[in-house]
């Protein structure tokens, strides 16, 4: 099957080391079969992961040597599952920004991780950037959806979802895996060994036949944007008349209240 983009120079965006196996690991196939080059980055360490460290380690109580411990064992798994996928270790870039934390960047206007990957794109460009969608359930999978949008404004952009499911209408394309390709997702996928301990089956699970991705999501950050300027020109009224200035969270959304503020500005 041929691929409905160009996959000359690929980046993935992995939010946590395995989810670059989890959700692209049969294009990362392809990208290499047709003799394109991919890169990895790594968003965090996937350090803040207290549960299977305290089952592994058989430790309740984590310190911040804990977590950066368990952070540098993730990475390994990381280069192990690259490897399983023909990937070379010099083809993967760690940030290795908080993990659980990167919504919280989005909240604060913190623009260290939108300027990163501005600097990646401008040295790397891509032909296709693979990120996490902002329909994903997982807060740091969307608040990376916003930054790559907004680090990328011009890029072609695929969009993938672990946690949940993606909006049908939004399908841009699907893989369909030969037998060995998915073999081979599944041998990187068990590389991540901390992860299966706990959750085997469902990690397995993601070794599936199929891929999907999804259509960009600028309009969804444009909308984000748009419900920003509206709850700032709000507030500022509010403290004209009433000497009131409302505190309200102006981070990234999950998707549904995206589109109910989408709805609630045409209103």
């Amino acid at each position: 099957m041929d691929l409905p983009f160009s996959v000359q120079r690929v980046v993935i965006l992995a939010p946590h080391p395995d989810d670059d196996a989890i959700a692209a690991g049969g294009l990362i196939q392809r990208v290499l079969a047709a003799r394109g080059d991919v890169h990895v980055i790594f968003i965090t360490d996937g350090e803040n992961n207290p549960w299977p460290q305290r089952f592994i380690e058989r430790k309740f109580f984590l310190e911040a040597g804990d977590r950066a411990n368990w952070g540098a064992m993730r990475r390994r798994e990381a280069l192990c599952s690259l490897a399983r996928l023909g990937v070379g270790e010099r083809s993967a870039t760690f940030l290795a920004f908080p993990d659980q934390h990167i919504a919280k960047l989005a909240r604060s206007r913190d623009t260290r991780l939108r300027d990163t990957l501005r600097s990646v794109v401008e040295k790397v460009q891509p032909t296709l950037i693979v990120s996490p969608s902002s329909f994903d359930m997982h807060s740091d999978h969307r608040a990376i959806a916003y930054f790559a949008h907004k680090a990328a404004p011009d890029a072609a952009i695929g969009t993938y979802v672990v946690h949940g499911a993606g909006p049908s209408e939004r399908l841009a394309c699907q893989i369909e895996l030969t037998e060995i390709e998915q073999r081979r997702k599944r041998e990187a996928i068990e590389c991540h060994i901390s992860q299966l301990t706990l959750s085997r089956e469902r990690f397995l699970s993601y070794a599936r036949q199929t891929e999907s991705f999804y259509a960009p999501e600028f309009d969804v950050v444009r909308v984000e944007s748009a419900a920003r300027e509206w709850m700032t020109a709000f507030r500022h009224s509010m403290r004209v008349l009433f000497g009131v200035y409302p505190q309200v969270d102006s981070g990234v959304q999950p998707a549904g209240e995206v589109q109910d503020v989408e709805s609630s500005l045409r209103a």
